[in-house]
């Protein structure tokens, strides 16, 4: 799991930190990496979605560390380019990008794709360029956005209850990946 990761952020930077940004690319190896951290746990996926939880958590793992990189590196405007453009493509087949991560990972197994986390991963870039209102307005503010950092930290701290192991691997690949702090 932890190579795929590894992976799926390395593609990312690639698509879409490095040279020219182009939105479309960019949003479908996003996508794609959410559809890499679930293909390994296809086959064990018994319908009590223990597999697309924890599968969620990566995928919102991988789009809180796209978050504070891109953020860093290109800013706040380009961000809602990479939105629309994965509000486009959510349910598009993307699993010629996701054979091309699980190669890099080097491993061999099919593509495999849910909608749970292909949806973490969109509600949390989503949330960060359209902030939720709050439910009783008492004084006119501006609405907080999530702090990447802050959720990228609860995320780990959860995935570690469930499987430490993994947790410390992906913290690790994530500061290999040029994250620190979190």
């Amino acid at each position: 799991m932890t190579s795929i990761v590894a992976s799926s952020l390395n593609t990312i930077k690639t698509k879409c930190l490095e040279g020219e940004l182009e939105p479309e690319k960019c949003a479908k190896a996003l996508m794609a990496s959410a559809d890499a951290v679930y293909s390994p746990l296809k086959p064990i996926d018994s319908g009590l979605g223990e597999a697309r939880r924890v599968a969620s958590m990566l995928a919102a793992i991988i789009a809180n560390a796209f978050l504070i990189r891109f953020l860093e590196e290109r800013g706040e405007e380009p961000l809602k380019d990479v939105l629309e453009a994965l509000k486009n493509i959510r349910e598009e087949d993307l699993s010629n990008e996701v054979k091309k991560i699980l190669q890099d990972a080097q491993v061999a197994i099919e593509p495999a794709s849910a909608s749970e986390p292909r949806e973490s991963l969109y509600k949390d870039i989503d949330e960060y360029v359209n902030p939720p209102q709050p439910s009783i307005p008492r004084r006119r503010r501006q609405p907080r956005r999530p702090d990447p950092r802050q959720r990228l930290r609860r995320l780990i701290r959860d995935l570690g209850r469930r499987d430490p192991i993994l947790a410390k691997a992906v913290a690790r690949a994530l500061r290999e990946w040029g994250l620190s702090g979190f």
